[in-house]
């Protein structure tokens, strides 16, 4: 049973897509190691997966010219990237060469220059020469395939096997000839090739052999396949008798458009088209399969998953070699270690900071703190009784008087007074005051305010709480 028409141009559409996605993956690392033939390999198949699918989507069902520039601008490309490919592999055969030959491991920047422009003349200038020369020998402007899009159109002329099909072969004879170099060169200097391998840090043995080997299928590959491009078009379709570019570009601006139900009946140009849809997809894939899965790439993925783990709340995204994926908290040490990694849920610690000790707490915890409030006053007093000599002045109370104290629990259990623990504060006399004028003589102060609380009661001997628990701790009483 075969499969329907409108779900094959769904499949084409989806790995178009996914093709896009999987080569363009490894961009950024080729772009960091200044590898030029990997990037132009990502441009042409890349940006010809991308097309491949914004054409299937537009013309899935149907066959009407609704963007022409467009059409003129991805048909040419699609010729270019046929001969870009090919282009892309004889740049990676051309440097793996000049790598494994080369007669000292540094290399001035002037010499990485020149290599670049060497490599993007190779990779970019012969395929813009291919569509160059597209135009000697295009019939009409393009045509329009429903599932497909648009797509070039060229009459079976001999112009088109030397302008157009006749590219692929010299291309990969030239890469075939640098690939057998490059391993005859590798194994007579293995040891001068490790020196060179330490001293680049963008290459790497095994990035080294990957290239070697994507070089060597698309060598392997390139030749064959074009010469069957070269006998089919041959075989299948009669020659047409060049006439002239006159003849040739007659309506010249015209358009064919045709519904799958007709360009389908015709076996060559299903085959045809089949063969460029999946030759794309497929070098895609095949890139990423080289590049895409190697250990520096599932390197970057980690990053690259831990960096949106940490947006979206989790703090790292570790990688262990044990099997089982689990989660464990922040900081543990323990718990199951995953084969593709462990998530740490975060966890919000508490740094406890400890205050400052106060004096007081460096003393023993025998020390008895008593502050007596009344033996101020009455020293206070004596001192302003003084001040007021013979006259009306201010009462002064005895040592003996009434005191309000702050005893420590410990002084309390002892039985020691708060008075007998500090002793009383002795200020010297003030000079005294000789009047001079008799009329100032005569002045007598108002007495003082009566006091608040009766000097005359006893100091008490207990707090009237119990002592507290907690060492160091006043109570007040």
């Amino acid at each position: 049973m075969s499969i329907p028409w409108p779900v094959q141009v769904d499949i084409v559409a989806a790995f178009s897509l996914l093709g896009f996605i999987l080569i363009t993956i490894p961009l950024y690392w080729h772009l960091e190691a200044w590898n030029v033939g990997c990037v132009v390999y990502i441009f042409w198949m890349g940006t010809q997966c991308l097309i491949q699918f914004i054409n299937t989507m537009i013309w899935r069902d149907n066959a009407l010219n609704v963007a022409p520039v467009w059409c003129d601008i991805t048909t040419r490309f699609g010729i270019g990237a046929s001969v870009g490919v090919c282009a892309a592999s004889l740049v990676i055969n051309r440097r793996l060469y000049h790598i494994a030959t080369v007669s000292t491991v540094s290399i001035t920047r002037a010499d990485k220059r020149r290599n670049v422009i060497t490599d993007l003349a190779i990779g970019l200038g012969i395929p813009v020469l291919s569509i160059a020369l597209y135009w000697f020998y295009q019939g009409h402007r393009f045509d329009i395939l429903e599932g497909v899009g648009c797509v070039e159109e060229y009459p079976n002329t001999f112009l088109r096997y030397l302008l157009n099909l006749a590219w692929p072969i010299p291309i990969g004879l030239v890469s075939a000839t640098y690939c057998i170099l490059t391993l005859r060169a590798f194994l007579k200097r293995r040891r001068q090739f490790s020196d060179l391998m330490s001293s680049n840090s963008n290459l790497t043995f095994n990035r080294y052999f990957r290239l070697m080997g994507l070089a060597a299928i698309e060598v392997v590959f390139t030749i064959p396949l074009g010469t069957y491009n070269i006998v089919q078009g041959l075989t299948t379709q009669p020659i047409y008798e060049f006439r002239g570019l006159a003849d040739l570009h007659y309506w010249f601006s015209r358009v064919n458009q045709k519904p799958a139900l007709l360009w389908r009946a015709e076996d060559g140009l299903v085959a045809a088209i089949a063969f460029r849809q999946w030759t794309t997809i497929g070098c895609a894939i095949l890139f990423f399969l080289f590049f895409g899965l190697a250990e520096e790439a599932r390197k970057h993925y980690r990053l690259a998953l831990s960096s949106v783990a940490k947006r979206v709340g989790i703090t790292t995204f570790d990688r262990s070699g044990s099997s089982g994926t689990g989660f464990s908290a922040a900081g543990s040490k323990g718990g199951s270690r995953g084969g593709f990694g462990r998530v740490t849920i975060p966890t919000f610690v508490q740094h406890h900071r400890g205050t400052r000790r106060g004096s007081m707490d460096s003393f023993s915890d025998r020390l008895s703190t008593n502050i007596s409030i009344s033996d101020a006053i009455d020293e206070k007093g004596a001192y302003v009784a003084h001040l007021g000599g013979g006259g009306g002045g201010f009462a002064t109370s005895s040592a003996g008087g009434s005191s309000t104290d702050i005893a420590s629990p410990v002084d309390t259990e002892k039985g020691i007074s708060p008075t007998e623990s500090i002793p009383p504060v002795n200020f010297p006399p003030p000079p005294s005051l000789h009047l001079q004028d008799p009329a100032l003589s005569a002045v007598s102060f108002p007495a003082p305010p009566q006091r608040v609380y009766d000097p005359a009661s006893p100091t008490r001997r207990e707090a009237d709480v119990p002592a507290s628990v907690r060492p160091h701790s006043l109570d007040i009483v």
